[in-house]
């Protein structure tokens, strides 16, 4: 799992984001996690370093329509319109809660994914 990091948050715009926390889990455990720097990484890029590492889910908050097909064209699922401190996005994946109200990024519902 991927999650673009901004001062311990989501950032909000993983296209234009400068980290991007990488999460390993197995059987929704956590089991290993490290950060990535993608300052200045086009999102082909982005797209190579995310597939090299095996990530198969993205949660972000805002995303381009571009880079959203891109992702999804490489079957890496997109978890969009979210928001939050990353340990409690976290927590709210590995337990299906990350369609709580406030994980959702203000005018954003679960409708829009």
């Amino acid at each position: 799992m991927a999650i673009p990091v901004f001062n311990g948050r989501i950032s909000p715009v993983l296209d234009a984001c400068t980290q991007i926390g990488i999460f390993d889990y197995e059987q929704k455990n956590e089991v290993k996690r490290h950060t990535i720097w993608v300052d200045g990484f086009s999102l082909s890029e982005r797209l190579a370093n995310l597939e090299k590492l095996g990530v198969n889910v993205i949660i972000c908050c805002g995303i381009s329509d571009v880079l959203h097909k891109l992702l999804i064209s490489k079957n890496i699922r997109v978890i969009a319109g979210r928001i939050g401190e990353i340990e409690e996005v976290v927590d709210a994946f590995f337990c299906n809660q990350l369609d709580n109200e406030c994980f959702l990024m203000p005018g954003y519902s679960i409708t829009n994914k």
